[in-house]
C-alpha cells in the first residue's frame, strides 16, 4: 500500500482552530440570519400595530362640533410637518425635531371624500384606496406603508401612513450589528484560541524537545509528566523503549559470547597450522593452502578481539580519567603497530607538553585503530600525519592520510558497527570506528571524519580540555 507522505504533513493545532473559528463562524452568521430575519418581521408587525393603534387613537379625539358648516364648504386643517433635515437614528434630534416626523402622516377624509384633517407631509391627495386594511403606495419616489380605518361612529375615513425607509433602517441597523459583532468576536476569539491552543500544547513541545535531546545510547524510560491523553503515548514509548534496551543487550551478549566462544578454536587450528608446516615438504601448494589458513585465522582472531573489545566498551560504568601527555601515547600507539606502519612516512607534529584529560587505556586504542585503518587504506610509502593542537576549551587530535578517502555516503554510516565501507574487499568487521566513536563519546567528545582537498583521509578527535 502507498502512503502519501504528504497526508502526514499537517498542523493539529491549525486543523483545531480552523475547525472552531469555522464553527464560530458558521454559527454567528446562522444567528445573525435568524437574528436578522425575525428581527424583521417583528418590526413589520410592531410597526403596522402602530399605525393601527393611531388610527384608533384618531378616531377617539376627532369628532364634529354641533352647529359646525358643512364639510363641504369648510377648509380642512392641516398638520404643518418641517423637515427636521435629520434622516437616521444616528442623527440626535431635540424634542421639537423628531427624527422621524417627516416620515409618518395622517389623513382623515368624509365618506364623499373630501378632506378633514391631514399632514401636509404627503399632499392633499388621498394617499390610497378607500378601502379599510394594509396597502402600499408609492408617493413621490418613495414607498410608503398605508392603513385605512373607516370610523362607524364618526363617519369618517382614518388613513395613517409610514415610509418603507423606517423599517429599512432598523433592519439595516439591526445587520449592521449582526455583521460587526462577528467581526470583534472571530478575531478575539482566535486570539484566545491560540493562546489557548499554546498552553495546551506546551507539555507536548516539552516532550518533542526531550525526545530529539536524548542521547542514542539514552534507553532509560521517560518520567516527564504530561497530560492524561499523551500519558498512553509515553506508555508506548516506554515499552518500545525497553524492547530496544532487551535486543541490544541479547545482541551484546551473543557478541561477547560469541567471541569468547571463537577464541578457542582459532587458537586450536592455529596451533595445528603450525604443526602442518614442520611436517610438509616445501611443496608451493601445501605452502599456498597453509598461507590461506593462516590469513583467515588472522582475519578471525582480529574479528573476535574487535568484538571482546567492544564488548568490553559497551559494559563500561567509569572511565578512569586523568591528564596525560599525547606524544607519549601516540608513539605508544606506533610503536605497538610495528612492522606495519615502517612501509610509510610519518608527520608528527604534536607539542611535547600538550596533555588531554583521558582514559589512557581507551584512548589508546581510540589511537591505535584509526592509525592501523590510515595505514590499511592508504598505499605504502605514503604520508601519513599526526598533529595535536589546543583549541580554547578543546584538544584536538587529527591523523589524516592520503588513502582512497571516503564518499559522503560513507562518512554518514561510518560509525555504525559493522559497517564496512566496501564489503567485497573482506577488510575488518567494521567495527573500528564505532568503537572509537562510543570511547570519544564517553569522554564527552566528538570523532569528526571528513576528506582531504587533494585526496585521502582525516579523522580528528576533540576532546575537552
Amino acid at each position: 500500500m502507498i502512503r502519501l507522505k504528504g497526508l502526514d504533513v499537517y498542523s493539529l493545532r491549525l486543523v483545531l482552530t480552523l475547525l472552531i473559528l469555522s464553527g464560530i463562524s458558521v454559527s454567528v452568521a446562522v444567528s445573525s440570519w435568524l437574528s436578522t430575519r425575525d428581527s424583521k418581521h417583528q418590526i413589520e408587525e410592531l410597526f403596522d400595530a402602530q399605525m393601527l393603534q393611531t388610527a384608533k387613537m384618531l378616531e377617539l379625539f376627532y369628532h364634529t362640533e354641533p352647529g359646525a358648516t358643512s364639510q363641504s364648504t369648510a377648509r380642512p386643517q392641516v398638520l404643518h410637518v418641517p423637515d427636521s433635515q435629520i434622516s437616521s437614528f444616528a442623527e440626535k434630534a431635540d424634542a421639537l425635531k423628531l427624527a422621524y416626523e417627516h416620515k409618518l402622516a395622517f389623513q382623515i377624509w368624509s365618506e364623499a371624500g373630501e378632506a378633514l384633517v391631514l399632514s401636509d407631509n404627503i399632499g392633499h391627495q388621498p394617499i390610497t384606496r378607500f378601502v379599510q386594511g394594509y396597502h402600499k403606495k408609492v408617493f413621490e419616489g418613495e414607498l410608503w406603508h398605508v392603513f385605512s380605518f373607516f370610523s362607524v361612529k364618526n363617519h369618517v375615513w382614518i388613513v395613517t401612513a409610514q415610509q418603507d425607509e423606517v423599517r429599512q433602517e432598523l433592519v439595516s441597523q439591526i445587520m449592521h450589528n449582526a455583521v460587526i459583532v462577528p467581526l470583534i468576536v472571530v478575531p478575539l476569539t482566535l486570539l484566545i484560541v491560540s493562546l489557548l491552543f499554546y498552553l495546551l500544547f506546551r507539555p507536548l513541545k516539552t516532550f518533542e524537545r526531550e525526545l530529539i535531546g536524548r542521547a542514542p545510547n539514552d534507553l532509560t524510560p521517560l518520567t516527564m509528566s504530561l497530560p492524561k491523553e499523551l500519558v498512553p503515548v509515553r506508555r508506548a514509548l516506554n515499552l518500545y523503549i525497553n524492547s530496544i534496551a532487551r535486543f541490544i543487550a541479547r545482541e551484546r551478549r551473543f557478541s561477547a559470547d560469541a567471541a569468547h566462544e571463537l577464541k578457542t578454536p582459532l587458537s586450536v587450528i592455529k596451533l595445528h597450522q603450525h604443526g602442518l608446516e614442520s611436517l610438509i615438504d616445501d611443496d608451493p601448494q601445501q605452502k599456498f593452502h597453509l598461507a590461506a589458513i593462516d590469513a583467515g585465522v588472522v582475519h578471525m582472531s582480529h574479528t573476535v578481539e574487535q568484538l571482546l573489545v567492544l564488548a568490553r566498551v559497551d559494559s563500561i560504568n567509569e572511565l578512569n580519567v586523568s591528564s596525560h601527555a599525547i606524544l607519549p601515547m601516540v608513539e605508544d600507539a606506533l610503536n605497538q603497530l610495528m612492522p606495519q606502519i615502517t612501509d610509510y612516512e610519518w608527520n608528527i607534529d604534536i607539542a611535547p607538553q600538550l596533555t588531554v584529560t583521558c582514559d589512557r587505556f581507551y584512548l589508546l586504542l581510540v589511537l591505535k585503530n584509526i592509525i592501523e585503518n590510515a595505514c590499511k587504506y592508504s598505499p605504502q610509502e605514503s604520508e601519513i600525519s599526526v598533529s595535536a593542537h589546543s583549541l580554547g576549551d578543546e584538544i584536538s587530535i587529527c591523523i589524516a592520510d592520503r588513502g582512497q578517502g571516503m564518499t559522503e555516503e560513507q562518512i554518514a554510516n561510518a560509525t555504525e558497527r559493522f559497517y564496512r565501507v566496501n564489503e567485497n574487499e573482506g577488510i575488518g568487521a567494521g567495527l573500528g570506528l564505532s568503537i572509537c566513536h562510543h570511547i570519544i563519546e564517553l569522554h564527552q567528545g566528538r570523532l569528526v571524519i571528513a576528506p582531504r582537498e587533494q585526496g585521502g583521509l582525516s579523522v580528528t578527535l576533540f576532546l575537552p580540555q
